[in-house]
């Protein structure tokens, strides 16, 4: 499994970066997870939307799906075989709320498949298992594992509660949600401090900090 860091922002994108969005390769199989502001460029210059194997939104904050809104139009001007039909790219995300849902399948060339936690998916040799987070919106962590069974397990965006730690356990590497440096920045996310403890008490041995 080989991941590519494409953006780390939240909830805006600084200068010459990107929010959240994360390519992983596992052999012939490509995934994003979540396609947040200046992802699409990046993700453009490694290939095609219309080559992913699949999308995977962790949930539908804007930082986290709003290039989705212009990959549109790169999926529906993808070159078709005399014959052929266009592509429609396999999205599995939250269908809450329920208005973003809707915003992102119209008119756009996306097969949506809605997941929440307690949902297993594969995708290629990828094997995604979903466990509900702690966010304003139905937010899910997922934990991935390829054919090797190496396994990553990415929070999406989530304060900490119980039982964190037991659904992020047995994962080899974590990419954790740290939004705040430290205890004086309030709001629904973890901060450096949590996403080490995390990191800790779930055993996981490399630990990557994003939004």
């Amino acid at each position: 499994m080989f991941l590519t860091v494409f953006g780390r922002h939240g909830p805006y994108p600084r200068p010459g970066g990107a929010c959240s969005g994360y390519l992983i390769e596992d052999g012939p199989t490509r995934v994003l997870i979540d396609c947040g502001a200046g992802v699409l460029s990046r993700l453009m210059e490694h290939m095609h939307p219309a080559q992913l194997d699949g999308i995977v939104l962790s949930h539908l904050h804007y930082d986290h799906c709003s290039d989705l809104f212009v990959m549109r139009y790169a999926l529906d001007q993808q070159d078709v075989p005399p014959g052929g039909e266009k592509r429609r790219l396999p999205l599995y995300a939250p269908d809450e709320p329920a208005d973003v849902y809707a915003a992102l399948l119209k008119n756009a060339l996306f097969d949506p498949h809605p997941v929440k936690g307690g949902d297993r998916v594969q995708i290629g040799s990828l094997s995604f298992s979903f466990t509900p987070m702690a966010h304003p919106v139905p937010t899910n962590g997922m934990r991935l594992t390829d054919g090797a069974g190496n396994t990553l397990f990415f929070t999406g965006d989530t304060k900490p509660f119980p039982g964190l730690a037991d659904a992020v356990r047995g994962a080899d590497a974590l990419l954790a949600d740290t939004c705040f440096v430290d205890e004086t920045q309030q709001g629904p996310h973890m901060n450096a401090k949590d996403a080490s403890e995390l990191a800790r008490e779930s055993g996981v041995r490399t630990l990557y900090c994003t939004h």
